[in-house]
C-alpha cells in the first residue's frame, strides 16, 4: 500500500475477552491510509486466533496489518518498541487491546494534525465501568510551556498515550526512549512528558473518541507489587536527570516534588503486602515533608500512617478499603 498516514501500534497478551471489540473497532475506521500493528507477546489463550479470524473478515485491512511474534513475553514496554521499529506511519496511535475507540477517532486526529501542523493531537477519553460510562477531559493549553508542566503535574493532564495521536519522529528521537531494563510502570508518561517538551505544537479534538476500560478482572484485582515501586524510582531517577540536563529542574521542582508523593502514595495505597509499604515507607521522605499538606483524605491518612510507622493500622486500613471495593463491584463484572 502507499505510504500510511497513521500506524496503529496493538499489544496483545491474553485479553481474549476483550480483543473481538477492539480489533472490530480498529477495523471500522473511517481513515483509509492505516497500517494495524499486532505484537503478540507470547499470549498463552486464543487471542490471536480470535485476532486472524477477524482480518479475515477485512482483506483490504488484513493487507494493511502485520502480527509481530515475540518469542519471549517481553512486557508492555518491549512490545510497543518492536511495533514502533515495524511502524512506517507519519504518525503513531498506540491502543491497548483490551480497549476500543471510535470510528473515526483516526481520521479525526490526523485532519487536526495536518490542518494545524502538530506534533501531538489529544482527545477526550471515555472510562468504560462495569455499570456507567464516564466523560474525562484531557486538558490542552494553548501554551506549549504550561502544557509540559501540566504533564509535569500529571492531574487533568494525562500521562498515558493511548488518546494521542503522535509524529513518528517524536517515537524515535534519541531523548525520548524508554530505559533499557525495561519499565512497565510509568512508561506511558516516562515517554509522554518528554514528548510534550519535544513538541512544537499540541493541538486537541475536544470530543472523548477512546473508550478505557476499567473492569478487566485481571487489572481490578492486581496488587502494586515490588516492580512497581522499582519503576516509580526508576522513571524519577531518570526524569530528575533530565531536567537537571535541560537546565530547569529547579523551574519544576514544585511541581516534581508534589507528583512524587502522588505516584508513592498511590502504590502504598493499592499493595497488598505490609512488607513493602513499611520497607518504601520512607521513600521520598524530604518531598513528602515538603508537600504533606497539599493531600486529604485516603491519601493524606496512608501517608500519615507510613509516616508514623503504624504498619499494622495501615494494612488493616488497605484491607478494609478492599472488602469495600469489591462489595461494590459485585454483581457487576
Amino acid at each position: 500500500m502507499n505510504t500510511p498516514k497513521v500506524s496503529i501500534l496493538i499489544p496483545i497478551y491474553n485479553v481474549s475477552g476483550f480483543i473481538s471489540k477492539c480489533v472490530l473497532s480498529l477495523m471500522q475506521q473511517t481513515l483509509s491510509q492505516i497500517e494495524y500493528i499486532f505484537v503478540n507477546d507470547c499470549s498463552t489463550d486464543d487471542s490471536i486466533k480470535i485476532l486472524k479470524s477477524l482480518l479475515e473478515m477485512y482483506p483490504d485491512r488484513m493487507a494493511q496489518s502485520k502480527i509481530i511474534n515475540h518469542k519471549k513475553n517481553s512486557g508492555l514496554s518491549l512490545s510497543r518498541k518492536t511495533a514502533i521499529e515495524h511502524a512506517t506511519g507519519q504518525f503513531i496511535l498506540n491502543v491497548d487491546s483490551d480497549d476500543f475507540i471510535e470510528p473515526n477517532m483516526v481520521e479525526l486526529l490526523y485532519n487536526k494534525a495536518i490542518s494545524e501542523n502538530a506534533d501531538i493531537v489529544v482527545c477526550d477519553v471515555f472510562f468504560e465501568y462495569p455499570d456507567r460510562c464516564s466523560y474525562v477531559s484531557d486538558r490542552v493549553s494553548e501554551n506549549q510551556q504550561e502544557n509540559f508542566k501540566l504533564m509535569l503535574i500529571n492531574d487533568d493532564c494525562f500521562g498515558f498515550l493511548c488518546n494521542k495521536l503522535i509524529k513518528k519522529e517524536l517515537f524515535i528521537h534519541p531523548e525520548c526512549q524508554t530505559p533499557s531494563q525495561g519499565m512497565n510502570y510509568l512508561e506511558d508518561r516516562h515517554m509522554t512528558t518528554r514528548f510534550y517538551y519535544f513538541a512544537n505544537k499540541i493541538a486537541k479534538v475536544n470530543q472523548a473518541l477512546y473508550h478505557y476500560i476499567q473492569y478487566n478482572s485481571n487489572s481490578i484485582t492486581k496488587s502494586k507489587n515490588k516492580s512497581h515501586f522499582e519503576n516509580l524510582i526508576l522513571f524519577w531517577d531518570h526524569f530528575d536527570q533530565f531536567l537537571k540536563d535541560k537546565g530547569i529542574n529547579n523551574k519544576y521542582l514544585e511541581q516534581t516534588t508534589h507528583s512524587k508523593i502522588v505516584g508513592k502514595v498511590r502504590i502504598l495505597l493499592d499493595t497488598h503486602s505490609y512488607k513493602l509499604r513499611k520497607e518504601y515507607s520512607d521513600l521520598f521522605k524530604t518531598e513528602e515533608t515538603n508537600c504533606m499538606h497539599l493531600f486529604k483524605g485516603a491519601e493524606w491518612w496512608m501517608l500519615w500512617m507510613v509516616r508514623h510507622r503504624l504498619f499494622v493500622v495501615a494494612q488493616t486500613y488497605h484491607i478494609l478499603s478492599v472488602i469495600k471495593n469489591k462489595k461494590s463491584l459485585k454483581g457487576l463484572i
